[in-house]
């Protein structure tokens, strides 16, 4: 009996030690953590510097932890981490060879980029894309609130010709946190058929659409669309579906389902053809247009019109002013 409260004794003893022992492991690797002269354990903000995958289709983040404590030298690390490689090889760095910020200002807890002029060469889709990528990592900064660009000294002006202002991570809609799907305003041309059906019109319509889609894209399905306005008619079928719609070179492909080959309206073959030939071209980047039904161009339209060829402008076809 003696000999078992011994035992239990002695193993009481070593419990107590061992505990003493783990709380102090426990401590000393608590305060390893602490930066120096810290009592008490603390962690870095995880931000994200956000970057533009391959495809140019989609903002993505990585994460990022600032080693400065001001606000002018955050910003050069954002600016310093968005011209580095990603570490992810999906992605693209947001600030390279084609762009630069030529400088910055910082006031009241808004940031001005004054981008080279190189940055008005990107695509419509892109530049919006990195926009969105530039904002939403620099107004992680501290203090720093709003983001405004300017080209050249010049305000950043948008689709519509209005200045594009102050940004800041609301301005941009975030999908499922992968895609950041930003909306834009713009003025496109539009060819739609006279009453006659022989001829075509054109008519300015103000658009607010996703610049993740293209703009030859979404003429197309304003186009399909059809007219809002008294004395403009319909040119396709309502039911056509957009296959597909890409730019090679200043030609423009597009690939239209079976619908588009049935004909619900009395207008003639060509107002039909170059209703879409005459929209597109009017964008700066398509010089031709490639019609495609189910990714064939080896089509006779209405039995009369070969798509085969690409299709230029044609303004003889537009109705005569009197």
């Amino acid at each position: 009996m003696k000999n078992l409260k011994n035992n239990r004794k002695l193993n009481r003893c070593l419990t107590v030690l061992l505990l003493a022992v783990l709380c102090t492991v426990f401590a000393y690797g608590c305060r390893t953590n602490n930066q120096p002269g810290s009592e008490e354990a603390s962690e870095k903000t995880v931000n994200y510097v956000y970057y533009l995958n391959r495809d140019k289709t989609h903002v993505v983040g990585e994460e990022f932890v600032f080693t400065t404590d001001t606000a002018k030298e955050q910003v050069q690390e954002i600016a310093k981490a968005l011209s580095s490689t990603p570490k992810h090889n999906e992605c693209k760095t947001s600030l390279g060879k084609d762009f630069q910020i030529l400088a910055y200002d910082m006031k009241d807890g808004n940031l001005t980029l004054n981008m080279d002029a190189a940055y008005k060469k990107l695509s419509p889709t892109e530049e919006i894309l990195v926009r969105a990528a530039l904002v939403r990592s620099f107004v992680q900064v501290m203090d720093i609130n709003y983001v405004q660009f300017m080209v050249e000294g010049e305000s950043l002006l948008d689709a519509g010709g209005m200045a594009v202002g102050y940004l800041n991570a609301d301005s941009f809609i975030e999908n499922d946190g992968k895609e950041i799907n930003v909306y834009e305003r713009a003025n496109v041309t539009l060819y739609f058929a006279t009453e006659d059906g022989e001829h075509l019109v054109a008519g300015q319509r103000q658009v607010v659409y996703n610049t993740n889609v293209s703009m030859e894209k979404m003429v197309m399905e304003q186009l399909i669309k059809g007219p809002s306005l008294a004395g403009y008619y319909p040119t396709i079928n309502p039911e056509t579906k957009i296959l597909s719609v890409t730019n090679k070179d200043g030609t423009c492909y597009v690939n239209l389902s079976e619908e588009f080959l049935k004909q619900p309206y009395d207008v003639s073959t060509d107002v039909v053809i170059y209703s879409i030939a005459n929209s597109l071209i009017d964008l700066p980047s398509v010089s031709r247009v490639q019609i495609q039904v189910g990714g064939s161009s080896k089509i006779l339209y209405r039995e009369t019109k070969s798509l085969e060829d690409p299709i230029e402008r044609n303004l003889d076809i537009m109705v005569k002013e009197e």
